[in-house]
């Protein structure tokens, strides 16, 4: 990896959340993962313990993986050993998500999420899982 100073004047971020990361410089690899369980009760008070996330498959579900690391032939040749920002402006960075400026070698993220609402002539037992 080539290694540049990353040289920045402004950056703005409303919201940053759920193993999301914003980074200025370089970093050798990041790891993102998030499980999220929204819900959305019309009518009543729950707690955590009412919907275990063991209920839902989405969680369950094991993800493919990569047998090995893609190797690219490539030369690059920088122009400059800066990396030079003027004004970023960012709404938001959500659910397993990297910002950076800079380089980075290996990057693996994951996000599973599930979001349901609950209407009061509905009942949880009655939703699909």
């Amino acid at each position: 990896m080539d290694k540049r100073t990353s040289r920045v004047q402004q950056v703005k971020v409303i919201s940053l959340l759920n193993s999301s990361i914003f980074e200025i410089g370089d970093a050798t690899e990041a790891n993102l993962a998030a499980r999220v369980l929204a819900v959305q009760k019309e009518g009543a008070t729950f707690t955590d313990k009412d919907f275990p996330y063991s209920d839902f498959p989405i969680f369950k579900v094991k993800l493919p993986r990569f047998d090995e690391r893609l190797v690219i032939n490539q030369t690059h040749t920088p122009c400059c050993p800066y990396i030079d920002v003027n004004s970023v402006d960012i709404l938001g960075i959500a659910s397993s998500s990297l910002f950076q400026i800079g380089n980075i070698d290996t990057i693996e993220g994951e996000a599973r999420i599930k979001h349901f609402r609950i209407l009061q002539e509905e009942n949880h037992t009655d939703m699909e899982r």
